[in-house]
């Protein structure tokens, strides 16, 4: 499952290396200003339940409706915008009053249909035994209207699959794509300038007052963090706790610190299958045969032509060494991909395409769900526009060229300036400074990272917890991003000790007993 701060742009096609399975109105990013006075309230209305519930959650206990918001607070007048929210109530007879808030990640991911559909009747028990669970769909996303998804991105990366192109030449296309979107929903009238995480942190702070809780805790991932540290910053009044689960702090750099994270976690896994014996001797020269084989796979693209479950037709896909790294990047995610990642390059290396047809079906009739144009505001907004070519050239500095060349993330001025284009494009052309600050907060936080995280590794969450001063971090051995869907027992067991007494650092002996992976030897 993929849970969180997204790889974006379209330069990372997902093609993982991995045995078997994949796991015209528009605004310009402006200062935080004080709410028109004029602005009607915030209200909910409810409504019947569209969406599925989770396995084992009976619907009488979801109350489903949409929150009505202005799009841009700074505005009398603005248009309103509706903000699908679910809540599953407590199984406890007397729940406690202050619920669990989950964020989901992205920015663009729904949470209705996405990542709430794991809180099934046992996923959910250590929360929902005491608190009602809150879901919404960030604006822009999911079942909130408007969406701001966009299907031509989705059919040009459908369409990169079958040639032979290189990240930074997907990169173009991608955006060629996104403009066309950003054409159509400017048509509508969208305002990207008032997608940004302050106008959700509003949203989020309205959502709950309006539900009735007085006081509530957040559970965030991924972007889901990012966008809790900027209710702790702007909206803290009635917080109680926050969990932060695979941090993004305002002050980091995003994509242009991709490449280095992804090498980071790359070189956490060569070290790790180095200090594992069985994998030593399985695998005694990964690094070269895992860099050997992304040659390779540049000078000879592999083609494989996996079948279209529901049709039973084919499709081509091309595996270049561009697309080994980034698919690599993408399996790190995943904590029980992870694991399988030196098999699957020993197997690669030695012609085993039957392994890329496999991945290959997965990735090429997945459905994309994302709200890419919401992404691309929110990234514009808060980060994108501040970076500097000093920036990239801090960022970059030493990491191998193969990870340079694959475009992870922004590597280049040249990656940048396209960026920063694009951006414009969207008539955003500056990022409120405040947003790249620092969250200082007294708010009680946990914070919880992966080892092997490519996209926001633990000292991203040691960052953040610099400036709270009630954090408690801890790092998970042997894990990827999300580690309440990687690690879920040990992740949901401490957020529900911490919700309980948010005032004492939790018991994290299940964090000491995780252990390193259990890497596949063959």
């Amino acid at each position: 499952m993929h849970t969180g701060y997204a790889v974006r742009r379209g330069i990372v096609l997902l093609l993982v290396v991995a045995a078997g399975a994949l796991a015209a109105c528009s605004g310009s990013a402006k200062p935080r200003a004080t709410p028109t006075p004029a602005l009607p309230a915030a209200r909910f209305e409810d409504a019947s339940c569209t969406v599925s519930p989770p396995a084992g959650q009976p619907l009488s206990a979801m109350r489903c409706g949409f929150l009505t918001v202005p799009e841009d607070r700074t505005k009398a007048g603005a248009r309103t915008l509706r903000l699908a929210a679910v809540v599953i109530k407590s199984t406890s007879p007397h729940p406690a009053p202050d619920p669990m808030l989950y964020l989901s990640g992205g920015p663009g991911q729904p949470a209705l249909t996405n990542n709430m559909q794991a809180f099934t009747r046992d996923f959910a028990a250590p929360v929902q035994s005491k608190r009602d669970l809150v879901f919404f769909d960030q604006r822009g996303t999911g079942l909130s209207q408007p969406a701001l998804t966009c299907p031509e991105v989705n059919d040009a990366f459908r369409s990169a699959l079958a040639s032979d192109v290189r990240n930074a030449q997907t990169a173009q296309g991608q955006a060629a794509a996104l403009r066309a979107c950003h054409d159509r929903l400017a048509k509508q009238g969208i305002d990207f300038g008032a997608y940004s995480s302050a106008e959700s942190a509003a949203d989020i702070a309205d959502l709950m007052q309006a539900l009735g809780y007085k006081e509530y805790n957040i559970y965030g991932l991924s972007y889901g963090t990012r966008l809790a540290l900027e209710t702790m910053r702007a909206r803290p009044r009635h917080i109680r706790s926050v969990v932060l689960d695979s941090t993004l702090p305002p002050q980091a750099r995003g994509d242009a610190e991709q490449a280095a994270t992804f090498e980071r976690a790359l070189n956490t896994l060569i070290a790790g299958c180095k200090a594992d014996a069985a994998c030593a001797r399985a695998y005694p020269a990964l690094e070269r045969t895992y860099f050997d084989l992304v040659a390779r796979a540049d000078a000879r693209p592999i083609t494989v032509e996996p079948k279209d479950p529901a049709s039973g037709s084919t499709t081509r896909v091309v595996v270049n060494g561009d697309r080994i790294l980034s698919g690599t990047f993408q399996a790190l995610y995943d904590t029980g991909l992870l694991r399988l990642l030196p098999f699957a390059a020993q197997a690669i290396a030695g012609g085993n395409t039957s392994v890329l047809t496999s991945i290959a079906q997965q990735v090429a009739f997945t459905s994309l769900d994302y709200a890419q144009a919401m992404q691309e505001a929110v990234d514009c907004n808060d980060v994108t526009m501040s970076l500097t070519a000093q920036d990239i050239a801090d960022a970059t500095k030493g990491v191998r060229q193969a990870i340079l060349d694959a475009h992870i993330g922004i590597t280049t001025a040249s990656d940048l300036r396209t960026a920063q284009d694009l951006c414009r494009a969207f008539s955003i052309t500056a990022t409120d400074p405040k947003e790249r600050e620092p969250v200082t907060s007294g708010i009680p936080t946990l914070v919880l990272a992966g080892e092997y995280d490519p996209v926001t590794p633990p000292a991203w969450g040691q960052l953040a917890a610099k400036t709270l001063s009630h954090s408690y971090f801890f790092e998970f051995p042997g894990s990827g991003h999300g580690e309440l869907f990687g690690r879920h027992d040990c992740a949901a067991a401490l957020a529900a000790a911490f919700f309980d007494d948010p005032s004492r650092k939790p018991d994290g002996s299940c964090v000491a007993g995780l252990g390193e992976p259990q890497f596949l030897v063959q």
